[in-house]
């Protein structure tokens, strides 16, 4: 009998037995269907960072493991002292501005696509068509664009007698035109940001207005730190993907490293060294590099979010 006088149901010992079992089962079920996952992670991820981690402190030219040399930090020394890999941060810096430039045109378009606008729906469509292409492809199109000799910019620009730009082989020009498709695949941070604009909080708006308060006070005052959560979010993936470029510079430079090796990122250096420059660096100082990088990353993270309790309003 408990506190309240009534009777509480003693279970016997089969009915603990059954119990158990149906547990355990329970537990079996949840665990073969939680368990593929994770031992993909285990083999995919885990395994791969350890052994890239070990080859970073050998010698390394080939893939036979068997022929790397123990040689201590040397890797780490050699990166450092490398005069190209200044170079690759440079570009990787320079390739990172595309991140505000991306918010800030998403932010625009964003606010236009929350008013009622003809055929909207067709509009987020063609918006959003560019993320989900492959970016090989993607690269390959602006490629053909931006084509110092036939492309369609300089076959328009010779039509009406202006000289060309030489966008693939001018080392001014190469990094705008790539700036330019990064901002073309911009489908997906317009979404976020249009999901934002519509979870504003209509009646502190409505409230700032009849305070008497102008558009553009309400969208600095009210708005845009609602807004905060979501930019802070793009900001922060955006950035990751930016330090991680490799793609779009590998494919549209015509010699490999683009004018004045501007094409070389940290992570397309790391390919190189693995896979270009095999003899002499190597697979161990492109494992090197690569954790290098890594530190760099969760470096900047950290900071970020430092500086994101700053701005972030999540109020």
């Amino acid at each position: 009998m408990d506190c309240y006088g009534k009777y509480l149901h003693v279970r016997s010992d089969a009915e603990k037995k059954a119990r158990r079992r149906k547990i355990l089962r329970r537990n079996f079920i949840a665990t073969a269907m939680a368990s593929p996952p994770f031992i993909g992670f285990l083999l995919f991820t885990t395994l791969p960072m350890i052994i890239s981690l070990a080859i970073s402190f050998t010698e390394l030219h080939s893939y036979n493991l068997s022929l790397a040399k123990f040689t201590g930090f040397g890797n780490y020394v050699e990166v450092l002292r490398s005069d190209m890999l200044w170079t690759a941060v440079l570009n990787t810096l320079y390739y990172c501005l595309s991140v505000p430039l991306n918010l800030c045109l998403a932010l625009f378009i964003a606010n236009v696509l929350t008013r009622k606008i003809v055929c909207g729906k067709a509009v987020r469509v063609i918006l959003f068509i560019p993320q989900v292409c492959s970016s090989v492809a993607v690269t390959l199109m602006w490629q053909w664009i931006f084509e110092d000799n036939y492309g369609v910019i300089n076959t328009v620009l010779s039509a009406l007698n202006i000289p060309k730009i030489h966008f693939m082989t001018d080392k001014n020009w190469f990094m705008p035109a790539v700036l330019t498709i990064s901002l073309w695949q911009n489908g997906t941070n317009v979404v976020l940001l249009e999901a934002a604009f519509a979870n504003i909080n209509k009646s502190l708006q409505e409230a700032a207005r009849i305070d008497g308060a102008s558009e553009r006070r309400v969208f600095w005052s009210v708005t845009l730190p609602g807004l905060t959560p979501t930019v802070f979010y793009m900001v922060t993936m955006n950035l990751i993907t930016a330090l991680q470029e490799q793609t779009v510079m590998q494919i549209i430079t015509t010699n490999g490293v683009g004018p004045g090796y501007r094409a070389l990122t940290l992570v397309y250096y790391i390919y190189r060294m693995a896979f270009t420059y095999t003899s002499t660096m190597g697979m161990g100082m492109a494992c090197a590099l690569s954790w290098i990088v890594a530190l760099i990353i969760i470096i900047i993270m950290r900071i970020n979010f430092k500086l994101g309790q700053k701005w972030v309003c999540y109020d």
